[in-house]
This record gives structure tokens, C-alpha cells and sequence, in this order.
């Protein structure tokens, strides 16, 4: 059995779409896939059991493949996702879409080449996720998904997959997620700062927000977490107001916002991770008073740790 991670961007938000730096980490919340031969294409899955069609994600994860390699010999494919990517038939933004299109590529690759090459399983599924999304994304989410915790700087040509990656991790420190229960559409989000790309405000903020997005990643690789943080503030606080004023979308609502206020003194920092919207991420030494005031609001808190990336599980 292969498995992947979902994962939390803390720095990047948005920027990384843009060409600027993020830190991605990697967390313990994985999608699993398992695999053997068969008469037939079958998929087994979380949501339900697919063959040939039926679903984007396989499908484009089988044109990678076939376009690679050609025909494929028939295989009953299992992949299931860890409960938390999903509550109440609402999808908690940690990346269970990427983590899956990871973990079925490595699987079918294992299956095939009988090795895991992470370099080559990561542009198969860069691919794979390029096609799926129809070429909006970073693949920050891939990346991690592959490699685990890292600074991401995008690609720029889908067939070099161009991308650069460094593993950086985040270390010992506790982390929650409070999910409000409302799903965000991170695609349109993103579609509605690509259309306003060309605004020259939009470019001077998005400097702004990278200059403090390298700095703050500096920081941590010197192990200076609580120097960094202040650098990812000021980072966001740029970016809600370029989301504001300029973009016309609020990335924090007020059910968001009030979570954050509440974690604030408890936590080195509180934020709406990803593209927002859909819950907020804290990371500290102790977050049990943030966890005690978020469940008397009947917040759903997940816990979460770092963890490593693609993987063959024992």
C-alpha cells in the first residue's frame, strides 16, 4: 500500500500562483491507495466505485499515463481517503484531491516499474492535476504530496514541470484546524486574481507580500519560528487587503475572522490557510485553550501533525 499527505499553506496564499514563494507543511491526514491485477479497470473509492469514466481525477491521472507510456494492462485500484479530508459531505480543504492524485499515480507506477521514483511520479501527477484543473494552480499541493514539507516556487512549463522545491520543515509544534463547515471554491477564487494579474496595484502588493513571504521562510531556516511569524502576518494583512480592495473576494469571513481573534493570544499564529474561506490553522507550543474555546463554540477541531511525504506503508 502507497500513501500521500494532505497538507496546510501557511505562506503563499495566492502568491504562489503568481510565481512567489510558500511553505507548504505536510500533515498527518493521508490518502491511501492500494492496487492488483484484474479482468477489468476498477476504482475503488471514498466516493464510490468508478471503471473507465466517471471521474476527473482518475481519468486524468490515466491520460498521464497513457500518453507516457501507452496501453495499460487492466488493474482493480482501492483509494481511500483518511476521515478528517471530510466532514459532514464537506470537504475540510486539506488536499485530499492532490494526496489522492499523488498516491493513485505513485500506486499504478509502483505497480508498473515495480520502484518509487518520487521525481518522475511527481511530474506524472503534476501533469495529471494540470489537465484536471485546467491549468489553474500552482501544484504547491503535488509537491507536497510527493515530498512533504517544503519551500515551493511554481512551474512554468507544464512538460519540464519546472518547478523548485526544497524540504523545510515546520518541527515541534502543536497544530489545529477549525473547520466552520463551509466549503470554499479555491478554483474560482484563484480565476478571480489571475483577472486582475494585470492591475499594477495587484503586482505592487503581490511584491510586498513576496518580500515578506522570503523573509519570514529565511527566519525558519535559521529556527527563528516566533521572528518569522511577524513576517507571515504582515504578509496577510497585505493580502486581505489586496483581496478587498482590489480582487473584490473575502478570503476571511466574519465567522473566520471571529475564530481567529479568538486563537490570537493563545497561538504564535492564527490564519485562514490555502485559498481561506473554509476554516483557520493555528500552530503553537499549546494550543489546548484554543481547542477548549473553538469546541464551546461548537467548532469542529481537528488536530494535526507534520509528516512526511509520498510513501510505502508497512
Amino acid at each position: 500500500m502507497i500513501s500521500a499527505p494532505g497538507k496546510i499553506l501557511w505562506i503563499g496564499s495566492y502568491s504562489v500562483v503568481f510565481g512567489g514563494i510558500s511553505h507548504v507543511i505536510a500533515i498527518n491526514k493521508r490518502v491511501r491507495c492500494d492496487i492488483k491485477s484484474s479482468n477489468n479497470f476498477i476504482f475503488e473509492t471514498t466516493y464510490g466505485t468508478f471503471k473507465d469514466k466517471g471521474n476527473e481525477l482518475i481519468e486524468s491521472v490515466i491520460t498521464v499515463f497513457k500518453e507516457k507510456f501507452g496501453s495499460l494492462p487492466p488493474f482493480h485500484v482501492k483509494l481511500f481517503n483518511d476521515k478528517d479530508f471530510q466532514i459532514h459531505g464537506k470537504k475540510t480543504g486539506l488536499g485530499s484531491s492532490s494526496a489522492s492524485t499523488v498516491a493513485l499515480t505513485a500506486c499504478i507506477y509502483y505497480y508498473l516499474f515495480k520502484n518509487l521514483n518520487k521525481d518522475e511520479i511527481y511530474k506524472l501527477a503534476q501533469k495529471a492535476n494540470y489537465i484536471r484543473q485546467k491549468g489553474i494552480g500552482s501544484g504547491f499541493d503535488i509537491a507536497s504530496a510527493v515530498y512533504g514539507s517544503i519551500v515551493y516556487r511554481r512551474f512554468y512549463d507544464i512538460e519540464k514541470v519546472d518547478s523548485v522545491i526544497e524540504p523545510l520543515k515546520i518541527g515541534n509544534y502543536e497544530m489545529l484546524l477549525g473547520f466552520i463547515g463551509e466549503s470554499f471554491s479555491t478554483v474560482n477564487s484563484v480565476a478571480k486574481f489571475i483577472e486582475k494579474s494585470n492591475n499594477e496595484e495587484f503586482k505592487k502588493v503581490m511584491k510586498y507580500i513576496d518580500e515578506e513571504n522570503i523573509m519570514a521562510i529565511k527566519l525558519i531556516k535559521l529556527g527563528k519560528i516566533e521572528e518569522a511569524i511577524e513576517h507571515v502576518k504582515l504578509a496577510r494583512r497585505f493580502l486581505n487587503g489586496l483581496a478587498k480592495k482590489i480582487v473584490g473576494v473575502e478570503i476571511e469571513n466574519e465567522k473566520i475572522r471571529r475564530l481567529i481573534e479568538m486563537a490570537e493570544n493563545d497561538a504564535l499564529i492564527a490564519l485562514s490557510p490555502g485559498a481561506g474561506g473554509e476554516s483557520v490553522f493555528v500552530l503553537g507550543k499549546d494550543l489546548s485553550k484554543v481547542k477548549e474555546k473553538w469546541e464551546k463554540e461548537n467548532v469542529i477541531v481537528i488536530e494535526l501533525k507534520e509528516d512526511e511525504g509520498l510513501r510505502i506503508e508497512a
